[in-house]
């Protein structure tokens, strides 16, 4: 996703998707009647075979199989930044959704203020680009977060945070909280293990109601120029803000552009017929695409169990 504020200095932006096949950005709703189209299953007819034969069908490994899907997610990368070339843009990327694919996200291969993408080797980031990796709690990578009140209960702290021991010209990693959901309206001293005291003075039970757990939003800022007035702090703010979009009363768990391109793939992906669906529990979970587990993002399989996947494959 694109997202371009407008001249009008009015906090108007105009949102747009890419078009792989146009090479060109294309309007975010025109992109998702799009993507629709081209998710469609023929009802009748068959797949064609692979070279044109009709002999039996094998699938590739796993491994194979990921190697291609790396070249083609690093190639896209590079035909989209080719397209921003020249326009001062800061790249934002989800880490747990991007780095199997785009594997320079990775700690064990980033480099700071340097860019790697299609075949070619890391190189100096461009003049216009900045780049953010964002992280979340999904899979526990980062922690939940709380402020100590020596006068009562603990509270959930919003703010823009750092290492207190890092200096703010220095810092790269920052870490982002927002205020709890208006739909929760559970005490932070609510207790599910036991009754508590409420400000009322009564004894109250908490166990049948929902309770909101924070996760903590990691921002680092692996690419900037800080030698031509870059300050790593205002970008990881400027992501920080994109988390509370103007339409949206509640905090967002990712940056307003993640949050768009996250919601796309619910118009390419496979869904249950409505009649099989069951009611969710938690309704707001639908709408946030970093609840659920991020597609084709499977794990490596065991040697074995490849071995016995492939075999179904086999002709006999």
């Amino acid at each position: 996703m694109l997202v371009t504020p407008e001249v009008s200095g009015q906090g108007l932006a105009r949102v747009e998707g890419w078009d792989d096949e146009a090479r060109a950005w294309e309007p975010y709703p025109v992109m998702l009647l799009r993507l629709t189209k081209r998710a469609e299953v023929p009802a009748t007819g068959t797949l064609p075979a692979p070279h044109g034969g009709d002999g039996p069908v094998s699938r590739p490994s796993w491994w194979a199989d990921m190697a291609e899907q790396r070249r083609a997610a690093e190639e896209w990368i590079q035909r989209v930044r080719r397209s921003l070339r020249g326009t001062p843009t800061m790249l934002l990327a989800h880490g747990q959704n991007m780095r199997s694919h785009w594997t320079w996200l990775q700690d064990s291969k980033v480099v700071a203020d340097k860019f790697r993408d299609g075949h070619a080797p890391a190189r100096r980031l461009d003049p216009d680009l900045r780049l953010v990796r964002v992280r979340t709690s999904r899979g526990r990578e980062t922690a939940q977060w709380w402020g100590v009140n020596p006068d009562g209960a603990n509270g959930l702290a919003a703010h823009l945070w750092t290492n207190p021991n890092t200096g703010p010209e220095t810092a790269c990693v920052f870490w982002s909280t927002t205020p709890k959901a208006r739909t929760f309206k559970l005490s932070v001293a609510a207790d599910k293990l036991a009754p508590r005291v409420n400000t009322k003075g009564k004894l109250t039970v908490d166990t049948d109601k929902a309770a909101w757990n924070p996760g903590l939003v990691e921002l680092t800022v692996l690419g900037c120029h800080t030698e031509d007035g870059d300050s790593p702090e205002a970008l990881a703010l400027a992501a920080h803000q994109l988390r509370q979009a103007p339409d949206v009363p509640d905090a967002l768990s990712l940056p307003l552009p993640l949050h768009l391109a996250g919601l796309a793939q619910e118009y390419v992906l496979p869904t249950r017929a409505e009649e099989d669906e069951t009611p969710s529990a938690d309704a707001a979970a639908d709408a946030d695409p970093d609840a659920g587990a991020a597609p084709g993002l499977a794990k490596e399989p065991e040697p074995q169990d490849e071995q016995e996947q492939l075999s179904l494959f086999d002709a006999s």
